[in-house]
């Protein structure tokens, strides 16, 4: 068993000076399952996170506390809050914002089924 806590995440400070708080909780390897990763991010107000180089997977975005907007190419942002769960599918792209009071946010990224069902079966081990 693998155990992580989010309280000390990697941070990245945007060019614009806004930070955010990274960590990974899971990767494929420890799950036994198609998820390929669970991560925690941490937006500060008003920081911008869009997402590139993750292409072929899917992924739901649970919002843990706070509120923000999700932009995903429509003519206006959408608010999202805590509670909300936000899936996109794959090769969607989307940004995410953080509002007055900053973002928390678990980012479950799964394979598309197409990808999934070519892989053969694993059993955990002990």
């Amino acid at each position: 068993m693998i155990v992580t806590r989010t309280a000390r995440g990697s941070r990245t400070v945007a060019r614009t000076g806004e930070r955010i708080d990274w960590r990974c909780l899971a990767r494929r390897g420890m799950l036994h399952s198609e998820c390929e990763s669970i991560d925690h991010l941490r937006l500060a107000p008003g920081t911008e996170f869009a997402l590139t180089g993750r292409s072929g997977l899917e992924s739901v975005w649970l919002v843990v506390d706070g509120a923000g907007e999700l932009f995903d190419g429509g003519p206006r942002p959408r608010p999202i809050t805590a509670g909300d769960a936000v899936l996109t599918p794959e090769e969607r792209r989307i940004r995410l914002r953080g509002g007055d009071d900053g973002l928390e946010l678990l980012w479950i990224a799964v394979l598309p089924e197409p990808v999934s069902a070519r892989l053969p079966g694993r059993k955990p081990r002990l």
